[in-house]
């Protein structure tokens, strides 16, 4: 027989012997594994918040099926549920009723419900999506996982965001992602702020590992992605879709641009766009709303359908069939589908037994070659000037120039593995894994201050960082210990006004970034009444954002958001930021505090006592700190003036209260409590405190 020559290509992210022996294995993958044929149908609808009643059967097969079941059914909603300022909770009827209502439709000669099995059901507020495969299929799939992602300040809006099922097939991967992203013509920022928020923040989970979006063989993203046109002229934009030129549309459609100048949706491909635009129309009928007395809206593809695929994994392949849209008309939009023709693969044990331990046998042989050697190109990483929230990562290249596999991690004492015990701010990765002879991996040591580390650094006489990591080898296969390698880490602090206490921030009549090296030192008569970053910030929303719509719930810039905190450390005057990054710095300045402007113990007494909630709220404002009570009761007056607004910022008490019951109060609801939705006692306090006309805050 053949012997195989063991060659694995790896990078610095490749961890443990495991990891070298899974990619050795996913190079031969075609030794123990055998192609099957998937067909998947994926379909998404904004359903405006209608309950169902149409006939969706040209949707579930339309004339393209040629008469042909899918596999597997993906089908998102959108506006399941109306999305009002009192849509807190998702509604399960609705759900349930979208349920009846997919599995009573007649596909072919059959009910839905009598050919596919539900895998899964995964809901948001106004996000559904259902995830079918044929009953013969059903004991091909494992590993079924489900996420949601909420987007906005915080990450607790909840009417946008994404539900999302992973799932293997036979023995690949498959992702199912459904969204909703930010709305307006203009926002298109705002909906690649999304995508990527949603990308960042989703994680599955198989076989106890959590995965990225992506991160499988396949992936599907669908959904009312709400980019529309750049056009300008609504007549022509009419003309070109009676005249049936959509591909003058297309060249000014904002998604396509967007992918093509690389700002969102890199790597994943679309279907060529042959159908008139699926947005918007007046609902039961094939009209475009262009009714005069309505606002004006320009047609638009909102609702798309996007993939990608593994290519590095040997066997995957996937090709669209078509891709098109449903006529229905209950909704102002159309669904749209797509069918793909996918290469799954299926293990077979014996073969992939055979292949493991040949593997493994050449790896063992290789990694009892001899003592390995390693050479660092720096022994000190020096990040000089670090700021709050803005991580700072350098690079310490290591060498492998002995003839062994060198197996390294970071001793606990001083590294304690990926993050030193006592300094928090200090990371590295890989914090452990192989160097394979003559090849260097790159170690990622990053210095990142936050919320739970600036309070401890705000405190220090001195902001200097020091820590020390120590690099070592493992020697020989019984875990003997090698050499040591010491890394030194330095950096100056600057310190911020976020994370540190109230206290010590009114007694700083200066900004923080001005005080010197030793203790702060203020007289009692120069001790402030409220801290004044909150003052700076509330009087330049009062002046310039009162009236925005939206205020407090629209996401900020981040770069924005960064130089207003570095106004506030140094007293510089603020720029010209929109009010929403104004907004979004203000809820994270509370955020990060040290310690709650209102206490949750209080309400953890109320809980325990028979008082009522409106006498409960003016006892426990004496019960505050001076500088505590000082800070509540003006956020509360300047809120009230907030929602004095409302007719023009369209900001409701129920709008407000999530965001700041969990900055003010560091109160987060979990996953049963937000289904109580207002019922929640924190939210109900800050409610009162906001809407009882017997409490005057002054």
């Amino acid at each position: 027989m053949e012997q195989k020559t063991f060659s694995v290509e790896l990078d610095a992210s490749d961890l443990g012997k495991q990891a070298w022996i899974e990619k050795a294995m996913q190079d031969r993958r075609q030794e123990w594994t055998e192609a099957k044929d998937l067909t998947v149908f994926c379909g998404t609808w904004n359903v405006n918040g209608k309950k169902p009643k149409e006939n969706i059967s040209t949707w579930l097969m339309p004339a393209d099926c040629k008469g042909k079941l899918p596999d597997l059914y993906c089908l998102g909603f959108q506006e399941v549920v109306d999305l009002n300022a009192q849509s807190l909770a998702f509604d399960h009827k609705m759900s349930e009723e979208w349920e009846a209502h997919i599995e009573n439709t007649t596909i072919g000669s059959k009910k839905f419900g009598k050919e596919y099995y539900l895998v899964k059901t995964v809901h948001l507020v106004g996000l559904l999506m259902l995830v079918y495969t044929r009953r013969t299929l059903r004991n091909e799939v494992s590993s079924v996982d489900a996420a949601v992602t909420g987007v906005g300040i915080l990450g607790v809006g909840g009417n946008k965001g994404a539900v999302v099922v992973r799932l293997n097939i036979y023995d690949s991967s498959l992702c199912f992602v459904n969204t909703h992203l930010a709305a307006h013509k203009n926002n298109v920022e705002g909906r690649n702020a999304d995508y990527f928020s949603i990308l960042k923040k989703t994680r599955v989970t198989s076989k106890r590992q959590e995965e990225m979006i992506g991160a499988q063989h396949y992936s599907f993203w669908i959904g009312d992605l709400n980019y529309r046109l750049t056009c300008t002229d609504l007549t022509e934009v009419y003309r070109d879709i009676e005249d049936g030129n959509i591909g003058r549309l297309l060249r000014c459609d904002q998604l396509i641009l967007e992918k093509k100048n690389g700002k969102a949706f890199k790597g994943w491909e679309e279907g060529d766009i042959t159908f008139l635009p699926t947005y918007k129309y007046i609902t039961g009928t094939d009209r475009y709303d262009n009714r005069e007395d309505k606002k004006k809206r320009f047609p638009a593809w909102c609702d798309r359908i996007q993939w990608r695929w593994d290519k590095k994994v040997k066997g995957t392949d996937i090709k669209l069939a078509w891709y098109r849209r449903a006529e229905q008309k209950q909704s102002d939009h159309k669904p749209v589908m797509a069918w793909f023709d996918v290469t799954a693969q299926k293990v077979v044990k014996k073969s992939k037994a055979k292949v493991l331990q040949s593997i493994t046998r050449q790896f063992d042989a290789w990694e009892n070659d001899q003592i390995p050697q390693v050479a660092l190109n720096r022994n000190h990483v020096n990040f000089h000037e670090v700021v709050f929230e803005r991580p700072h990562t350098e690079i310490v290249v290591v060498k492998n120039i002995g003839k062994s596999v060198a197996e390294y991690y970071f001793a606990s004492g001083a590294g304690n593995g990926a993050r030193e015990a006592t300094k928090n701010w200090l990371s590295v990765e890989p914090s452990s894994g192989y160097i394979p002879p003559g090849r260097s991996i790159h170690l990622k040591i990053t210095v990142h201050v936050n919320a739970s580390t600036a309070s401890v650094l705000n405190r220090q006489v001195a902001g200097n960082l020091q820590g020390m990591l120590i690099f070592r080898l493992k020697c020989g296969r019984k875990d003997e210990l090698g050499k040591d390698y010491y890394i030194e880490v330095t950096g100056k602090y600057l310190r911020s006004c976020f994370g540190c206490s109230l206290e010590y921030l009114v007694r700083c009549p200066m900004p923080v970034r001005a005080i010197g090296p030793g203790a702060l030192k203020v007289h009692p008569e120069s001790v402030l009444t409220l801290p004044k970053e909150v003052w700076r910030i509330a009087d330049y929303l009062f002046r310039k954002g009162m009236d925005e719509e939206d205020l407090f719930l629209t996401s900020g810039d981040e770069k924005q958001i960064a130089a207003i905190r570095e106004c506030l450390d140094t007293g510089r005057g603020f720029g010209d930021f929109t009010v929403h990054s104004m907004a979004e710095a203000f809820i994270q300045f509370f955020d990060s505090l040290a310690e709650p402007v209102y206490p949750l113990s209080l309400i953890d007494n109320h809980l325990r006592s028979d008082t009522h909630l409106s006498d409960f709220c003016k006892q426990s404002l004496l019960k505050l700190s001076p500088i505590h009570y000082n800070t509540f009761v003006y956020v509360l007056s300047f809120l009230r003036e907030v929602l004095r607004h409302s007719e023009n910022n369209k900001l409701t008490v129920e709008r407000l209260i999530p965001l700041f019951a969990k900055c003010l109060f560091h109160y987060t609801p979990g996953a049963a409590e937000k289904m109580q939705a207002m019922k929640q006692r924190p939210w109900m306090v800050l409610k009162n405190y906001l809407t009882n006309k017997d409490f005057v805050v002054s």
